[in-house]
């Protein structure tokens, strides 16, 4: 009886080591077959371990009657690989492809105090100096002080004025704040 075949008798039994010792075994073919497929959220270890899964598999359902290990063994795992493929290129999971990882972004800090370069008093002291009359009171309807009506009613402003200087008003605050 051949090493080979002693691991894989050992394992079938339950050996982990074995088991182990069959896959260093076959670790050029691993390599081989997994140079040909790349999926994005696969590191090498991940790939390592299904095939590992998949060498455990063949020897459950390996019977030297039908064909060599080695055989057996690359054909399930070229299939194993190429579902895996499969899965991960579904139309359903295409949004996968594109997300990043939190842990591997090194942009997204965490949260902490912001320190403003212009103090915020200023800013908004800035931001109203720049608005004129009309502006300052659609920023008013804005915030909800005045109601619409009252400014139409009471003010003599025409609603297309109003809603005029409340889209300056937005921009303003976004050229300022932003």
């Amino acid at each position: 009886m051949c090493t080979e075949e002693k691991l894989i008798n050992k394992a079938k039994m339950g050996d982990d080591q074995a088991l182990k010792e069959l896959f260093f075994l076959y670790k050029p073919l691993v390599n081989s077959i997994l140079k040909k497929y790349y999926l994005h959220h696969y590191d090498r270890d991940d790939w390592e371990q299904e095939a590992l899964i998949i060498c455990y598999e063949s020897v459950v359902v390996f019977s030297g009657k039908k064909g060599s290990f080695g055989s057996l063994y690359k054909t399930k795992l070229s299939n194993h690989a190429r579902t895996l493929v499969r899965y991960n290129t579904a139309l359903r999971r295409q949004i996968y492809n594109h997300s990043v990882s939190l842990d591997s972004n090194l942009c997204i800090q965490e949260p902490g105090r912001s320190e403003l370069i212009t103090p915020v008093k200023t800013i908004y002291h800035e931001f109203i100096e720049s608005l004129s009359r009309l502006e300052l009171i659609a920023v008013l309807t804005i915030l909800g002080e005045i109601s619409v009506e009252y400014v139409i009613n009471n003010l003599k402003i025409e609603y297309m004025q109003l809603v005029r200087a409340r889209s300056r008003a937005i921009q303003k605050m976004r050229n300022v704040l932003f």
